[in-house]
């Protein structure tokens, strides 16, 4: 009976440990995905702000969170943050969760120049239920969508107060949203249907928009708390993570 018990308290520990937050399961490690977050130290530098950590963000309870006061609601305080490494293509895991009336997002295709603030493709992060930009700008700008251009295809509004999932994937000239184990989004880079959107956007939009670049995927600070965890990416051709 004994030797039962300790049996059942090993695969506990052992469940716990693979479902930590900030860690890589064994299939991720094989797969290739690396972290860019543990929970202490971060793969990122701060776009506007190269104290992020002083200005705003912090690392908390294994969490990098973006905190506001009453008075910051609404204003960049931390500013965006950027990986340390750029990338074209990719698979990038995360997962997020905001306040009420929250909107974040994660940006790529990111062009960024001193003074300026960073333009690209956005995964749309946002309180579905609260926020005004949801509720009145329609599907294009619910979580899931690329930003003001084309909506997720899930119509359902998302708990966003909650941690959510997300994927952001990247194969040549075919980008994948997912949230929550569930494809929401796909495209082509350059494809009719794509270039209609973009025109069709109203959205000013800078020349050259949507072309595929190398450039960082942007964690960003929309004015309204965030928090997010669980940051891997994998890279074609790299080789797995050290066990």
């Amino acid at each position: 009976m004994k030797l039962f018990l300790l049996v059942l308290l090993s695969l506990s520990a052992w469940t716990v440990a693979e479902d930590a937050p900030n860690t890589l399961s064994a299939e991720e490690k094989e797969a290739g995905y690396r972290l860019l977050f543990d929970g202490t130290r971060l793969a990122f530098k701060g776009v506007e702000k190269s104290n992020f950590l002083q200005s705003g963000w912090k690392v908390e309870g294994g969490a990098l969170s973006l905190t506001k006061t009453i008075q910051q609601s609404g204003k960049v305080t931390g500013g965006d943050l950027a990986t340390l490494e750029s990338y074209v293509d990719f698979d990038f895991l995360f997962e997020w969760k905001i306040g009420v009336s929250g909107n974040s997002g994660v940006l790529y295709f990111a062009k960024t120049s001193l003074g300026s603030k960073p333009t690209g493709n956005e995964f749309q992060l946002i309180d579905d239920v609260h926020h005004p930009d949801g509720l009145k700008g329609g599907p294009i700008r619910r979580s899931g969508a690329l930003y003001g251009i084309l909506p997720p295809s899930d119509a359902k509004k998302l708990n966003a107060t909650d941690w959510n999932k997300g994927r952001l994937l990247v194969q040549g000239n075919h980008v994948e949203h997912w949230i929550n184990d569930e494809k929401v989004l796909e495209y082509e880079i350059g494809s009719p249907a794509f270039q209609q959107a973009v025109k069709a956007s109203a959205l000013k939009l800078p020349m050259g928009f949507g072309a595929k670049v190398r450039g960082p995927i942007l964690l960003l600070d929309e004015g309204e708390e965030v928090s997010f965890r669980n940051l891997k990416i994998k890279v074609p051709g790299a080789p797995p993570a050290a066990r």
